[in-house]
């Protein structure tokens, strides 16, 4: 193999990584993939299921609270008043899934969604709280 090879081989690879980073992630895309999930969520706690697909966002205990930890669509976790995990009265859950979808849809979310992780971003506690 030769030196010009190398080179050749090291500029193309640099401008594939290149093309890659200059590519944005979709932040339509993301949300879309986040609001299904949440759909499943939603319906998994409505059926009263313990597992869905992607995880499980919403976990009940027999004290009436439940337990919130949303994952972003490749799997890592959501923070949402600087915590992964929120709590909340089994009452209390329509509306905050309803206020955390109207976060979505409103871009709210999509600083954690198109990061490399969520990491320096959350959604305050208060957008969700409906107390």
């Amino acid at each position: 193999m030769s030196l010009k090879d190398v080179v050749d081989g090291a500029a193309s690879a640099v401008g594939s990584v290149a093309a890659v980073a200059a590519d944005p992630i979709n932040s339509n895309t993301e949300r879309s993939a986040l609001l299904d999930k949440l759909r499943q969520a939603r319906t998994a706690f409505d059926r009263n299921q313990s597992t869905q697909t992607g995880g499980q966002w919403l976990a009940a205990d027999d004290a009436g609270r439940v337990a919130f930890t949303p994952t972003r669509p490749d799997g890592q976790q959501m923070v949402i008043g600087g915590q992964a995990v929120t709590f909340w009265q089994v009452g209390e859950i329509p509306a905050m899934l309803d206020a955390f979808e109207a976060a979505i849809n409103a871009g709210e979310l999509d600083p954690q969604l198109t990061g490399s992780t969520p990491a320096g971003h959350s959604l305050s506690l208060e957008r969700l709280a409906q107390r």
